[in-house]
């Protein structure tokens, strides 16, 4: 019993790490957008993760994680490529060509990715009512971000697709890496290797940053401290201690809602009907996924005392 609580307790703290992480991923597709006015998506990409770099370095040397063994290197070099580099690449070039619903839909597939690969390669079954809540809750991004609004199709599309393949792969290998790291020391290796793969753009940056107004490079640091440094350092934790993967990704089907009602409140956006019934449809999916393992034996004792 003593142990199932443990178990219990881990992955409850799992869950509110999971939603503190979109929380604040979701307050960076809002800075994002102050951002790119004045600085170009690829030096953005290295100002972010640079500066995320530099605050998980200090926590590291605080906290004398030292380094990885030699053999590993490998590991946080696919990390940081999968989860920052190529993610970050595919995900703004998509977004040239491609409009933000579109963007927010297939990003919403990622949860379904992972859960899907972690049934193969973990064994991790999420039961019926698991991926009945996973389809509801794709539903709900559905109807948020295309009501009255225009899907686009083309090449963006499929980049957006290899964006999400990248960060799903992100999320699965992460879980390996944790086995033998903390979630710090892979936290830390993984976004310093993914700062040196963006020093590919920093004579552009070094341009930028002479010519952008300080609102836009406040934008860039507060990503760089929250959703980027203190975000992953909660979700590495969270993808650590959880039972299933899945338990923690599925929170990212919060994430377009939340960004929307930053929108709301920061930016004085007016929501649609979309955004109250799709929204009122991702709340209702997290319920049904976060309860599904009480729900499905309160099922099976009401069957058995019918006599079914």
């Amino acid at each position: 019993m003593p142990m199932k609580q443990s178990s219990d307790t881990s992955n409850n703290s799992a869950l509110i790490l999971a939603f503190l992480t979109v929380m604040l991923w979701s307050t960076g597709f809002v800075f994002t957008r102050i951002a790119v006015r004045d600085i170009g998506p690829f030096p953005l990409g290295l100002l972010r993760y640079g500066s995320a770099a530099v605050i998980l370095v200090v926590i590291g040397l605080v906290k004398r994680i030292g380094l990885p063994t030699l053999k590993d290197v490998p590991l946080f070099l696919v990390l940081g490529a999968l989860g920052f580099f190529f993610y970050q690449i595919f995900f703004n070039v998509a977004m040239t060509t491609i409009t933000a619903a579109t963007a927010s839909v297939v990003t919403a597939t990622v949860p379904v990715l992972t859960a899907f690969f972690a049934s193969l390669l973990f064994r991790e079954k999420l039961g019926n009512l698991g991926w009945i809540a996973v389809c509801l809750e794709f539903a709900g991004i559905l109807v948020l971000t295309l009501w009255q609004r225009e899907v686009s199709i083309g090449w963006g599309l499929a980049w957006m697709i290899i964006a999400a393949l990248c960060f799903a792969g992100y999320n699965l290998i992460q879980r390996f890496a944790t086995k033998r790291y903390t979630p710090v020391q892979s936290t830390v290796y993984t976004i310093v290797a993914s700062a040196f793969m963006f020093l590919l753009f920093l004579p552009q940056a070094i341009e930028e940053v002479r010519t952008a107004p300080v609102q836009s490079l406040l934008a860039v640091l507060f990503m760089g401290i929250f959703p980027s440094a203190i975000g992953f350092l909660l979700w590495t934790k969270a993808l650590s201690i959880a039972k299933q993967i899945g338990d923690v990704t599925n929170f990212m089907f919060v994430t377009p809602l939340l960004s929307t009602l930053l929108e709301i409140i920061l930016i004085g956006d007016i929501p649609d009907t979309g955004t109250i019934i799709g929204g009122l449809m991702i709340l209702f999916g997290v319920a049904l996924f976060n309860n599904r393992a009480r729900l499905v034996p309160r099922q099976h004792a009401i069957l058995r005392k019918e006599g079914v």
